[in-house]
């Protein structure tokens, strides 16, 4: 995803007021994580302008976080345009404070990575800041609300399988410059039904294969949508900007 592909997320943001789902126990076995006290980390920390830079109303920071058994967070990486403001390190620096609600499988916690956005605002009509468990691709079929699918970390996960290679110049989740990007169906049940390659250029067609491989073994916590587990797709994103 380059500037313009975030840059258009955010323009077609249309935030309404919602509560997180709270899955019962009538509900499917998985559960995701959730966000714990990261909205009051987050309210603490993050000293928002009166207005944005360049007239914006509405601004995103796009983020990918491991989730461990506890709800401690690791490996924070959040991406946000730079001609826009820079709320990026702010951001960061909350959710290193913050706590979320571990993912669950049969009532056991899992450690899962999980992306989401937080959304700041300064139109008047929504709150300052709102989490949101998705980066927002799937947001015109699924509404605002929904979970993305959370890889396990407990099995197989394709990052730490695309690492393993001494070649391997990548860096996981979004940044500045060239990607490779390779996208996975996931099922109901958490496997990846299918994969294919979407950006791969150079040295980067080795990576999309490596991670195709990778990612067909990997399994997660499924997409959910008003508390249902759902098909949904999952995009695998390497970054050469270091």
């Amino acid at each position: 995803m380059q500037h313009r592909s975030i840059n258009n997320l955010i323009k077609s943001l249309v935030l309404i007021g919602f509560g997180l789902p709270m899955l019962s126990s009538a509900e499917a076995s998985a559960k995701p994580a959730r966000f714990g006290d990261a909205l009051s980390e987050l309210t603490a920390t993050v000293a928002l302008p009166t207005e944005f830079e360049g007239g914006h109303k509405t601004l995103a920071v796009y983020c990918q976080t491991d989730v461990s058994v506890s709800g401690d967070l690791d490996n924070i990486q959040c991406y946000q345009n730079p001609k826009i403001a820079n709320l990026q390190q702010q951001t960061i620096s909350a959710l290193e404070k913050a706590t979320f609600d571990p993912a669950e499988i049969d009532g056991k916690a899992v450690p899962v990575r999980m992306q989401f956005r937080v959304v700041y605002s300064r139109s008047g009509d929504q709150p300052d800041i709102v989490l949101l468990p998705n980066l927002g691709t799937l947001q015109n079929q699924h509404g605002v609300s929904y979970f993305a699918p959370q890889e396990r970390l407990d099995q197989q996960a394709w990052f730490q399988q695309y690492v393993k290679n001494d070649w391997a110049k990548g860096q996981a989740f979004f940044a500045d410059g060239r990607l490779t990007r390779v996208m996975g169906v996931v099922s109901p049940n958490g496997e990846v039904a299918k994969v294919s390659t979407l950006d791969a250029r150079g040295s980067g067609k080795r990576d999309a294969s490596v991670v195709e491989d990778a990612l067909k073994q990997s399994r997660f916590i499924p997409g959910f949508v008003e508390n249902q587990p759902t098909e949904m797709h999952y995009v695998a994103v390497l970054n050469y900007a270091r």
